[in-house]
């Protein structure tokens, strides 16, 4: 029995390494390029009105690739959690009233923060309009 050459072993060992290369490069592509899901939302603007009851205007756009449902919305500092129930599809911008039934502090600074499915905003400061 013959033993194949030293040449033909070398072609076979290069052709397996390139042809196991592809496929893991293929793979690591095609799994980094799948698109994810995800909903972001940037609160626009956050405006209060307070007279006897308060109530606060949010203007939102969900800036993701999936719908955003926002469940709660806290007033800073003052430790109000307010819940809401409002969807927000992606690339869409939507205004909503919260109403507050305890009048705030006009002189002082609040701010608002909105929690939905995939975690919460950043504080943004409510202008009070008078």
């Amino acid at each position: 029995m013959k033993a194949i050459s030293p040449l033909v072993a070398s072609a076979l060992l290069l052709i397996i390494t390139v042809a196991g290369g592809v496929i893991i490069y293929n793979y690591m592509i095609n799994t980094l390029k799948a698109p994810q899901e995800y909903a972001a939302l940037s609160v626009v603007s956050a405006q209060m009105l307070v007279d006897g009851t308060t109530v606060v205007n949010v203007k939102v756009t969900n800036i993701g690739t999936a719908a955003a449902q926002i469940t709660e919305v806290k007033i800073l500092p003052d430790g109000i959690n307010q819940p809401v129930s409002e969807t927000i599809d992606p690339g869409t911008t939507k205004s909503f009233n919260v109403v507050i039934d305890q009048a705030l502090d006009t002189t002082a600074s609040h701010y608002l923060v909105i929690v939905y499915n995939n975690g919460e905003t950043e504080p943004v400061p409510i202008q009070v309009i008078k």
